[in-house]
């Protein structure tokens, strides 16, 4: 069990044992455009996400093959099973050197700090950690431990994309959200279509 890797502090106080990796390896086909160069609030929306982890994590990298937001210090890796958001973070998960990762979309205008400390601190005993609300599971905001990339790779070899098909074959924690709450709405909310970016400028809060 991936328990005693849970060494999460370094110097500079991020965590030690986690790599942050964005995805940004998708085709943003209902989008119609890049959503990670979306601009929201006058800053991009990979630049939002970026600003937000960096002080949490003391490795980041994107999952896709993205030279044109890659840097010197957050690196790019093409997936290896391109197509799929369970081909982005199993190439996430290969190309990080932690045992643990914490993946992010690249949709995600207002990811929450407290929620992703939340995450973090529910990690031992498991090998997956995930939200969950009434409207369903967080996928591609969740962490997971190296243990599954068997899993992962074995289910892409096969064809098997469904990312929900993971979580009953590994240790995973979910972490039940209160839909209610302004918060976790906001926290958890992504833009896929041209309409949800409309509304989003329409009804910034």
């Amino acid at each position: 069990m991936p328990s005693s890797h849970n060494k999460t502090t370094s110097v500079a106080g991020a965590c030690a044992d986690v790599t942050g990796v964005i995805l940004a390896g998708g085709r943003s086909q209902r989008m119609g455009r890049d959503k990670a160069t979306l601009v929201v609030e006058g800053e991009r929306m990979f630049d939002r996400t970026l600003r937000v982890i960096r002080p949490l994590f003391s490795r980041i990298l994107i999952a896709g093959d993205r030279p044109d937001l890659a840097s010197a210090t957050v690196p790019a890796f093409p997936d290896r099973y391109p197509g799929s958001a369970l081909g982005g973070i199993h190439g996430g998960l290969a190309a990080a050197e932690t045992p643990w990762i914490f993946v992010f979309p690249c949709d995600l205008p207002f990811p929450d700090v407290t929620l992703i400390r939340r995450m973090l601190d529910c990690r031992p005993g498991f090998e997956v950690v995930i939200p969950r609300t009434a409207q369903g599971l967080e996928p591609v905001f969740a962490l997971y431990h190296k243990n599954s990339l068997p899993l992962m790779a074995e289910m892409l070899q096969r064809g098997e994309y469904r990312i929900l098909d993971l979580f009953p074959r590994l240790p995973t924690c979910y972490l039940d959200l209160d839909v209610t709450s302004r918060q976790w709405q906001r926290a958890l909310l992504n833009l896929n279509t041209p309409h949800d970016l409309s509304r989003l400028k329409e009804d910034p809060d």
